[in-house]
């Protein structure tokens, strides 16, 4: 099965291209806009565009997801690293109240066989249902910063997909990332420089980039985990 894009980054990409429409229809010299209207537009397109991102990566986990319940997939065929990532999310209070409190009855009756619906995720065979959500993989890393995008994407078993992304565009796309994400935060916490037309579709044409990389590297990761069915 060849790659096709998932249906999250269509919606991106459509999202995308609307808002880079906005910032060069307002961008003209005919337009009415005073020079100040123009640079509140560019930022916000800069902000609003790294909102789109953080819709991707949820629209985008949420579709794998549904794909493995609905095809019919059993808990071996998700990645393995999902799996103790949610096993660890059902029991790390647990532990934490325990180091605090040392009582052992209690943790014991909290991590009992029956209580504790985790260990399904310990059974190869078992069919995969609603053992794991979203809030599983993205927990609090919902900024697309590099470290939260490496940190989520490890969540599925790919190692350090930002180095990933460099080696299969031949080029370096994570510092062009980071400097957008550099310009969102310089507009959202600071007074930041002025923004032309041309920045906005230099930093558009990089994030959409980036995007393509993510899914097609975890395409073909899923191809090779699990099977090409549940893309």
């Amino acid at each position: 099965m060849s790659y096709s894009k998932s249906s999250a980054r269509i919606e991106f990409e459509s999202e995308a291209l609307k808002l880079k429409n906005l910032a060069q229809k307002i961008s003209y010299n005919y337009s009415p806009l005073s020079y100040d209207h123009k640079q509140l537009i560019f930022q916000s397109c800069i902000f609003l565009l790294c909102a789109r991102i953080e819709d991707y990566t949820k629209n985008f986990l949420e579709n794998i997801l549904y794909n493995y319940r609905t095809k019919g997939a059993k808990l071996k065929d998700l990645p393995e690293n999902t799996r103790i990532k949610t096993i660890i999310d059902h029991q790390k209070d647990h532990f934490k109240s325990f180091y605090n409190q040392e009582d052992e009855k209690k943790l014991i009756g909290k991590l009992s066989f029956s209580s504790n619906i985790s260990y399904q995720l310990i059974f190869d065979e078992n069919p995969f249902t609603n053992q794991i959500r979203v809030g599983n993989i993205i927990a609090t890393n919902k900024y697309p910063s590099i470290k939260n995008l490496n940190k989520v994407y490890n969540r599925l078993g790919i190692d350090n997909i930002t180095s990933k992304i460099n080696i299969k565009a031949s080029k370096d796309l994570k510092t062009s990332f980071e400097s957008f994400l550099s310009l969102r935060e310089s507009i959202a916490h600071q007074s930041t420089t002025s923004i032309t037309i041309d920045d906005v579709k230099r930093h558009f044409l990089n994030v959409i980039e980036y995007i393509n990389y993510i899914d097609r590297i975890v395409y073909s990761h899923i191809c090779k985990t699990s099977k090409s069915i549940f893309w």
